[in-house]
């Protein structure tokens, strides 16, 4: 049996797509040959040599909502060349099931997590495997979904199929280029409720199902030390969603990893969930960077449109306290939100000013599938284009009821050059 992976990459993203790494390593520890074409490398030539000489039993691609355009180019390229079925899972694919699903380029799509799901309806061709939506001979059968993962039966990635990504630098704060870094989880979900996020929407799709799971600790260090001798990664970055919700177990987590890896580190984290004595402990454990979301300077706009109830002093103290510890903390932020003025705006500008982070970085806000702000959006008569951007650095979805998008750009120039002119691009891509 053997399964080719599409990964499209639109943005020409420098990171490893940890997600296909994952849904390899499953398929490959059950005996399974997997396969890649890689889009941040690869033409479209490539790919239809590699349908040929590879001749594979499944095509299978992970869609973001701003790739979708391209897969479905790609599918029904893939399609013109040897009729093979395809699968297609990701964020997208879980909130708008019924418009993958009529592609006529599609015959199945994974919703949710996806490595069990996959290895299933891969061996087994059946059309009510749990977590899928399988369309043959003009009938889709639409299945529920299936249980949760254990995080720990989960085989670990292959990161083998993506070991070119390696070669490149990566930016998180200016001056800093890191090469060689490893990607790892040490929990999948999380317990937040972000408007602007999926995680509430793909919870109730779990009905109650316990969402925020943690890794054994020890076999996080067994993998990492696996991966860090076999690729000779200088440094680390924990891709998980928000790695601080469970103070005990980070501080546990910082003791080990400490004794036993050693290696930088880097993670994303939300400024409640942090404090001095964490955050100390962080750094003693390696911790360089940090990520965290300011996403707006306006407590109304953060509290009713965004969902996030911390307030501007939380936010600074997190930002000085990271400073104090020796960590470089960058800020993640968002213009172009609904209602939001140019007061607003600007009240983003000066809060990153007060929080004076290594990097701030800015996008322009997008309605993204399975978010109550889409729900927000469509109820409130906001146009939403079809089409999703690319690139959420320069582009938008959404008809602003008070800017157009030149203005919005105008507004992201004003904080990129309040934060020193430096947005986190990099010239091999943007993290």
């Amino acid at each position: 049996m053997k399964v080719l992976f599409v990964y499209t990459n639109v943005e020409k993203s420098i990171q490893e797509p940890l997600g296909l790494a994952y849904l390899s390593g499953m398929l490959k520890h059950h005996g399974i040959e997997t396969f890649l074409w890689d889009n941040t490398f690869e033409t479209k030539e490539d790919l239809k040599l590699k349908l040929e000489e590879i001749n594979p039993d499944f095509v299978a691609f992970s869609c973001l909502s701003s790739d979708y355009d391209y897969m479905s180019e790609l599918a029904q390229f893939v399609k013109s060349i040897k009729n093979v079925p395809i699968i297609v899972g990701g964020h997208h694919v879980t909130f708008k099931p019924e418009d993958v699903i009529a592609n006529p380029f599609i015959d199945v799509i994974i919703r949710g997590e996806g490595e069990e799901t996959l290895l299933d309806y891969v061996q087994n061709q059946d059309v009510k495997t749990l977590g899928t939506w399988v369309k043959r001979d003009n009938v889709v059968y639409m299945n529920p979904m299936r249980q949760l993962p254990d995080v720990n039966k989960l085989p670990w990635p292959d990161h083998s199929m993506f070991e070119k990504h390696f070669e490149k630098k990566v930016v998180w704060v200016k001056d800093a280029p890191v090469e060689k870094y490893g990607i790892f989880i040490t929990s999948r979900g999380c317990p937040f409720n972000c408007f602007y996020c999926s995680n509430k929407r793909m919870q109730d799709l779990y009905h109650g199902q316990k969402f925020t799971r943690y890794r054994d600790i020890q076999d996080v260090m067994n993998e990492l030390k696996f991966f860090i001798k076999k690729y000779n990664f200088s440094h680390v970055y924990f891709q998980d969603e928000t790695l601080t919700t469970n103070k005990e177990r980070i501080y546990e987590f910082c003791e080990i990893y400490k004794k036993e890896i050693g290696l930088p580190w880097h993670a994303e984290a939300r400024v409640d969930t942090v404090d001095y004595d964490l955050l100390k402990t962080m750094a003693d454990a390696g911790c360089e960077v940090l990520m965290m979301g300011i996403e707006s300077g306006s407590e109304r706009i953060r509290k009713e449109l965004l969902g996030r109830h911390m307030s501007d002093e939380m936010i600074i103290n997190a930002f000085q306290d990271a400073r104090k510890v020796g960590i470089k903390a960058s800020s993640f932020n968002i213009c172009g939100i609904p209602t939001e003025t140019k007061e607003d705006i600007l009240k983003t500008i000066e809060l990153n000013k007060k929080c004076n982070p290594a990097m701030g970085k800015m996008t322009i806000f997008n309605v993204l599938p399975g978010t109550p702000l889409e729900d927000y959006c469509n109820k409130n008569g906001y146009y939403i284009r079809r089409k999703f951007p690319t690139n959420y650095y320069v582009d938008s979805n959404i008809k602003h009821e008070t800017f157009t998008l030149k203005e919005l750009m105008e507004f992201r120039k004003m904080f990129v050059e309040a934060m020193g002119g430096y947005s986190g691009a990099t010239k091999e891509g943007e993290f």
